[in-house]
């Protein structure tokens, strides 16, 4: 017998995938690291699926992207983009999303303070994300001017630094802003949205 509650967890974990390859596409290019709103799925797969599926539904992203389906920012797809300066975010996404699902359960019950709370561990989620950015395009920084050059330049916004200080900047402060304002709060807001259309259909099995 089929067992209908893992295989609607299946199609969503596939479909929150795909909405994280979409949201990759909703960016801009500043130089090596682009802006982008992948934190958008990547959270709300976790707050969605919880920590089980959300980490697999990143799994499956990463799978897509493997085959050469073009879900990486800028349409990029196949086995390289998980040997390039950013791969050390794309890789860590599984955890993030696990994170955000756990801190989820703990925190959630409608109410502002547990927004919040749910809010704060997906910030908390991302930490992964970030220094695993950070060290693997400060490895590439080492070896290639161009990258070292972008880093110096986009941290420039706040100041002098000495290489490793601007590489960090770099890679995680100047996009948290974007990230933690804008698509994890937009991530809150549809599973918010989303719990209680849920409700209203009775629908059971998920997260």
């Amino acid at each position: 017998m089929v067992d209908s509650s893992r295989t609607l967890k299946m199609v969503l974990a596939t479909s929150m995938a795909v909405f994280t390859g979409i949201t990759a596409q909703l960016s801009f290019k500043i130089g090596v690291i682009p802006y982008t709103m992948q934190n958008l799925g990547v959270v709300l797969s976790g707050l969605l699926l919880g920590p089980y599926w959300g980490f697999i539904s990143q799994i499956i992203y990463l799978i897509l992207i493997a085959i050469g389906l073009q879900l990486g920012a800028g349409f990029k797809g196949g086995i390289a983009v998980f040997f390039g300066p950013t791969a050390g975010y794309l890789l860590t996404f599984p955890i993030a999303s696990a994170l955000s699902g756990y801190f989820r359960r703990i925190f959630w019950d409608d109410s502002k303070r547990g927004y919040f709370l749910t809010w704060l561990g997906s910030v908390i989620a991302f930490i992964p994300v970030y220094l695993a950015g950070f060290a693997v395009f400060y490895r590439f920084a080492t070896i290639n001017p161009a990258y070292m050059k972008f880093a110096v330049n986009a941290s420039s916004i706040l100041g002098s630094f000495d290489p490793l200080i601007a590489v960090f900047i770099a890679t995680t402060v100047i996009y948290m802003p974007q990230d933690f304002i804008i698509d994890h709060v937009l991530a809150i807001a549809g599973y918010k949205y989303i719990r209680e259309l849920i409700r209203q259909k009775n629908i059971r099995g998920l997260a």
